[in-house]
């Protein structure tokens, strides 16, 4: 006999608010409106022809109804998660997808990934190159972002793991081909190299009140990893973002002539959704990247729970 059940995007819906006790949280775990969330319940109550809510002034409570749906579901809905956990995973690994600017793979990441596995055995990581604004992680593509920015992604678990300075960097070379620049000033023999994606030259040299620079020319890239290759080659100066041009100075392919430098208005966050935030395998990851940077001495923001 064929089963009589209710929509199941609406049940889900349901149980994580039953959960909650609350819309606006539900809505945040699921990566939907508050309004979708309402939808859903209303569409819900209608199927069985009764409230499942008490909507009271700034709270939820369940109905009779409503209870006894809740607990139900719940063993439900985590008997089917343990179910597709032994599937996809059967050996016991956990795959976690990430999200990651080609700048900071190349900077962070590639170089100590030996580093995860011997610490991490059990966990794949799987790295994903798209951008922001394809929002893989509300599309389900991914468990985990790396972004540069200020933070405001609503609907998403939020952490800001790293700051950083901005100030010229250039290859050794370039300064014994030339006579080395004693002041900002002085750039105006060089070549520079443009970030796109970050401060630019003429927001730099403002900050100074450098005026005799002639910021439009020079090479630029949207790419901070190709800026940095084409400073290391000495195609000119370039403004070195410092997590990204920290190896490269202990290594000595780059150099930092001048003491001038600003602090960018951006940072770097771990982004993930609200349901993903405890998981092992983001923690995990978060931990050891705090670790590595932390060893460098850049400006980590350590709180990581």
């Amino acid at each position: 006999m064929p089963r009589k059940l209710p929509p199941l995007l609406a049940l889900r819906v349901f149980e994580c608010s039953a959960r909650h006790l609350s819309f606006t949280r539900a809505a945040e775990e699921l990566c939907v409106t508050q309004a979708a969330v309402s939808h859903q319940i209303r569409a819900l109550e209608e199927w069985f022809g009764k409230p499942l809510f008490l909507r009271l002034n700034r709270t939820l409570r369940l109905t009779e109804a409503g209870e006894v749906l809740a607990s139900p579901l719940t063993q439900a809905f985590d008997i089917l998660a343990a179910a597709t956990a032994e599937v996809s995973n059967d050996d016991g690994r956990q795959i976690l997808s990430v999200v990651v600017l080609d700048s900071f793979a190349s900077a962070w990441i590639l170089p100590r990934l030996s580093n995860f596995h011997e610490r991490f055995p059990d966990i794949d990581l799987r790295f994903l190159a798209k951008p922001v604004e394809e929002d893989a992680l509300a599309a389900g593509d991914a468990d985990l972002e790396i972004r540069y920015g200020n933070g405001n992604w609503p609907g998403m678990h939020v952490y800001e793991f790293l700051k950083e300075d901005v100030f010229p960097v250039c290859s050794p070379s370039l300064l014994e081909e030339e006579a080395p620049p004693k002041e900002l000033a002085n750039l105006d023999r060089f070549d520079l190299i443009h970030d796109v994606m970050s401060i630019d030259w003429q927001q730099f040299l403002d900050n100074f009140d450098i005026k005799s620079v002639n910021t439009r020319r020079g090479f630029g890239f949207n790419h901070s990893h190709l800026v940095m290759e084409a400073c290391i080659a000495g195609n000119g100066f370039a403004l070195g973002r410092e997590a990204l041009v920290a190896n490269a100075l202990r290594a000595g392919t780059l150099v930092r002539p001048f003491e001038e430098t600003m602090e960018s208005d951006q940072s770097y966050y771990m982004v993930c959704r609200q349901e993903k935030s405890d998981s092992p395998e983001v923690k995990a990851f978060a931990y050891w990247l705090m670790d590595e940077l932390e060893e460098t001495g850049l400006k980590t923001i350590s709180n990581v729970t």
